[in-house]
């Protein structure tokens, strides 16, 4: 008998596999007179029934039992086995309508990762745990980084969600964002990852799709009152520790879980395989060893070059979450974030060249800090147009910093920005007769951008650095006298099953905006823009329907339109990178996506066997990118397209409406069940874009990517075999911009006044994870990613990717 105790008089339902206790299984006469649910132990007493019942053990997931309870039963108990039930279950999906809707419902192609998945892979950051979705593309600068690709969206362009609260600011930029590192996966119960515009469900910046991020919950009134739980893991290929303790208390009427993890990232050791033939590309042979308190005017030699230098930085997660059970059916949650960065070095421009030396003796995000608040009430009326609703208020304040400086050179320049962002989110659900059900609600949100700049020299004694002169102002990333964005929407969607075999979704949104930005004539790049005040509206829908003819084909139809307002870094930012300066453009538009998807899924005899084929195409007007940009008021320099900053003369861009752009993709996703325990899936994603023969290529346009993964899953083991490939990209197709990093490519030749780089080469990779589970309370996982030790660049990637890189982790509960 499971767990070496007697089991006298009790029933105790277990896992056939595992011989776990199963919680809360039903056991109940047959006649339906009695019921009782196990425990945590998976026990009902036998005294609670009376001798010679027919018994029916029943739990969700698994085939059904019966028995009759003999005396002998009766006085010494007897141990229940139940097999798990193969159907493939009704999945629920929550983010498309901001409702629970089921697969069959929804037409959306949508990603899903739950708690069990998450635990299994062990992600470091938030960004990786996204990675983990098929058909999503992530891309780095630096050691701390991670920006998602889907579909050719990045960035200001795809929305993140936190437990139902957009995190997009008003500063989230175009090129590649690394917000998502805030989130920390330890955190997380389950991800969604919407590919395809959502802007009825949520507004502004849902061109490409919706990555949300569902945060563990507390239980109320648990048999176990209190429930720690201890993570460590380890990564060898960047020394890399990451741990993390939750605590979680039940009570009667409210719960709470508590969660902190502190994370140690060090240097990253790209791989050895260099299979694509180029010997240097990547190597780190000089670095540079300034920190806030050493200076030295030279780079320093690395004598182990695949170690890429200054790739390391720490961070600090902290997680709070009550939940208060109040009369009437409702409840309250309180969700507090906490995260918070040390430096992170950019560690592409800490490589960058000028004259063929390292341009940057220090180039580093300060702290990255994120605080949110949310408090949430749901409840249930039960009214006719108002079954039941929740209210989300949320308060966000978020801080970034920039800090440079040159090799030989005294001046430390400084930009630092602070959001703080207050949002309101109501929604309401309501059902009709005949399969009529209805979602509604508004939305609205308010940024204060607060952005500040200076410069100041270092003052040293030999290679310390001893102090600071006072510093001077420079110009500002955004608008120096502050700026504010404001936006307020309603929607309305509907869900009709028709029959069982169709299901039609129709929804609609309304969104207004507001943008204002004011400038200091003293921080000014553009004497002619002193104030912007902008003012936006857009209507925007969806029609999609799901048709099912049989049990083993589905059909996804949608047309959807999304859009994006331009936001504070479209319209008034200032950076320089490598030459070109983007300043400021006060006659933007917003930008609509306009889409179409088909999808057919195929499902064989053993319904878990599917294959998934998606074809999609948007047309998206008065595309945001960047282009050449004049500043009339400049007069540093003849060239109308160059002005001095910095005491460098640089060419000067802004964001611009570009006209039409069109892209255009397909995917194919598979399950197959090969023997019972052994599954093997596949993804495959590819896209496109036409070319404008004015503009170039459309910017984030991922090559090829894939995935083919063996999975063993019986426990306690479960094992996993994966292969991640990418195709290559050619030179010509890179972006005009410099958004995809055509300069982070291999060399081919360069004859001192021009380069000709080889473009991302494709690549493949093998991996395997592996877990053993000894009890409900403890796990050991062990992973080998990059078994081959090969060398690649994710694409558009400023960074190598870690090379054989041993991963252990281990889980403790008690």
């Amino acid at each position: 008998m499971a767990w070496g105790t007697s089991l006298g008089q009790y029933i105790q339902v277990v896992d056939e596999n595992t011989g776990f206790p199963l919680q809360e299984a039903a056991v109940y006469t047959k006649n339906l007179e009695k019921s009782r649910l196990t425990d945590s132990e998976g026990k009902v007493p036998t005294t609670f029934f009376l001798v010679n019942d027919d018994l029916i053990v029943q739990l969700n997931g698994y085939e059904e039992k019966a028995f009759k309870l003999t005396p002998n039963i009766f006085e010494n108990g007897i141990q229940i086995t139940l097999a798990e039930r193969e159907e493939r279950l009704e999945e629920i999906i929550l983010s498309v309508a901001r409702r629970v809707s089921t697969r069959k419902q929804i037409a959306e192609k949508v990603g899903l990762l739950e708690s069990a998945s998450i635990a299994f892979s062990s992600p470091s950051n938030g960004a990786d745990l996204v990675g983990l979705i098929p058909g999503v593309r992530i891309q780095k600068s630096q050691g701390g980084g991670g920006s998602p690709i889907l579909r050719g969206f990045e960035a200001n362009r795809l929305l993140l969600v936190v437990d139902g609260v957009r995190m997009n600011n008003a500063i989230y930029r175009s090129g590649h964002l690394q917000n998502a590192i805030t989130v920390d996966p330890h955190n997380i119960d389950r991800l969604e990852v919407v590919f395809g515009s959502s802007s009825v469900g949520y507004g502004s910046d849902a061109l490409g799709g919706v990555i949300h991020y569902y945060t563990r919950t507390p239980r109320i009134n648990s048999d176990k009152k209190i429930v720690t739980r201890v993570n460590s893991d380890f990564e060898s290929a960047s020394l890399t520790s990451i741990n993390n303790i939750s605590t979680e208390l039940s009570f009667k009427n409210w719960a709470s879980l508590t969660s902190i993890s502190a994370s140690h990232y060090g240097d990253i050791r790209m791989g050895k395989n260099r299979t694509h033939g180029y010997t240097e590309w990547g190597l780190n042979p000089f670095y540079s060893d300034n920190t806030n308190t050493y200076y030295n005017p030279e780079p320093m030699i690395n004598d182990k070059p695949w170690i890429q230098k200054n790739t390391g930085y720490e961070q600090l997660d902290l997680f709070q979450k009550f939940v208060v059970q109040l009369p009437q059916q409702q409840q309250l949650l309180l969700n507090f974030q906490y995260s918070n960065s040390s430096n992170i070095s950019r560690y592409d421009k800490l490589v960058e060249l000028k004259n063929n030396r390292l341009r940057y003796a220090e180039w580093y995000y300060g702290p990255q800090k994120r605080i949110f608040f949310s408090p949430q009430w749901k409840f249930y009326p039960e009214k006719k147009y108002m079954k039941k609703g929740s209210l989300i208020f949320a308060f966000q304040d978020v801080y970034e910093s920039r800090i440079d400086r040159a090799f030989k050179e005294l001046t430390r320049n400084h930009q630092r920005e602070n959001v703080k962002v207050y949002s309101l989110n109501a929604d309401f659900e309501f059902e009709m007769p005949e399969n009529h059900s209805f979602i509604y609600g508004t939305e609205a949100t308010y940024n204060r951008i607060r952005s500040y700049a200076f410069k100041s020299d270092l003052i040293t004694s030999g290679n310390n650095i001893i102090g600071l002169t006072p510093s001077l102002s420079i110009p500002t990333r955004y608008p120096s006298r502050g700026s504010s964005y404001a936006s307020s929407a309603v929607y309305f969607n509907w869900v009709w099953d028709i029959n069982p075999k169709i299901t039609l979704n129709a929804g609609t949104r309304f969104t207004l905006t507001q943008l204002e930005a004011r400038w200091k004539e003293t921080a000014n790049i553009n004497a002619l823009i002193s104030e912007v005040n902008f003012n936006a509206k857009a209507l925007t829908g969806t029609v999609a329907m799901t048709y099912r003819p049989n049990e083993k084909f589905q059909w996804n139809v949608i047309l959807s339109d999304g859009f994006r307002n331009p936001n504070i870094d479209d319209v008034g930012k200032i950076r320089e990178s490598k030459g070109q300066l983007v300043v400021p453009n006060p006659n933007l538009f917003p930008e609509y996506a306009y889409n179409f998807e088909l999808g057919l899924t195929k499902y064989f005899k053993n319904s878990e066997n599917y294959i998934a084929l998606r074809s999609f195409s948007t047309l998206v007007s008065r595309h945001i990118g960047r282009n050449e940009y004049q500043i009339f008021a400049d007069i540093t320099t003849e060239d109308l397209f160059t002005i001095l900053y910095n005491g460098e003369e640089v060419n000067t861009y802004a964001n611009d409406n570009l006209g039409n752009r069109y892209l255009f993709g397909g995917s194919v996703d598979s399950n197959f069940v090969l023997a019972r325990h052994l599954n093997f899936i596949g993804s495959l994603t590819m896209i496109n874009a036409a070319k404008e023969p004015l503009y170039g290529p459309l910017p984030s346009i991922s090559p090829t990517l894939g995935a083919l993964m063996l999975q063993y899953d019986n426990a306690p083991w479960k094992v996993q075999l994966d292969l991640q490939f990418s195709g290559s990209k050619n030179p010509k197709d890179y972006s005009l911009g410099g958004e995809d990093g055509l300069e982070e490519t291999p060399i081919l030749s360069s004859d001192g006044n021009s380069i000709l780089y080889a473009g991302s080469p494709a690549w493949n990779i093998l991996s395997l994870q592996s877990q053993y589970v000894f009890s409900d309370q403890i796990r050991l996982s062990f992973a080998i990613d990059n078994l081959l030790d090969k060398h690649y660049r994710t694409f558009a990637s400023g960074i190598s990717s870690p090379g054989r890189n041993f991963k252990i982790g281990l889980q403790v509960g008690f």
